[in-house]
């Protein structure tokens, strides 16, 4: 029930054929690793590492309502050692500091 990212639709999107387990305190999440281009506003990451959810459970996975999660975990935390969002972004310098925020509405 909700939106699916396609691989195959992206020019840029490479599989690394590696898989991982990611568990959360409501339950774990098989997810295949890749890379492609992620865009956020104006801000552009070539080749960023991503996770794409393969085998999810039940709850609370699929009556969520978010199609998605972009880690912001500090390094140490993220899968296989994959580099985080905010790393792809200072690496690429598309930041001028390491800092993030959210602004949450309704």
């Amino acid at each position: 029930n909700h939106a699916k990212f396609k691989p195959s639709d992206s020019a840029t999107f490479t599989p690394s054929g590696q898989s991982h387990t990611v568990s959360y305190g409501s339950g774990a999440v098989t997810i295949v690793l890749g890379s492609d281009t992620l865009r956020i506003q104006s801000i552009t990451v070539t080749n960023q590492e991503l996770g794409l959810s393969q085998d999810e459970p039940t709850q609370p996975f699929y009556f969520a309502d978010f199609d998605g999660i972009l880690g912001m975990a500090f390094p140490s935390l993220a899968v296989g050692g994959m580099a985080t969002a905010l790393e792809g972004m200072l690496e690429q310098n598309q930041l001028a500091e390491p800092v993030f925020s959210f602004y949450l509405s309704r």
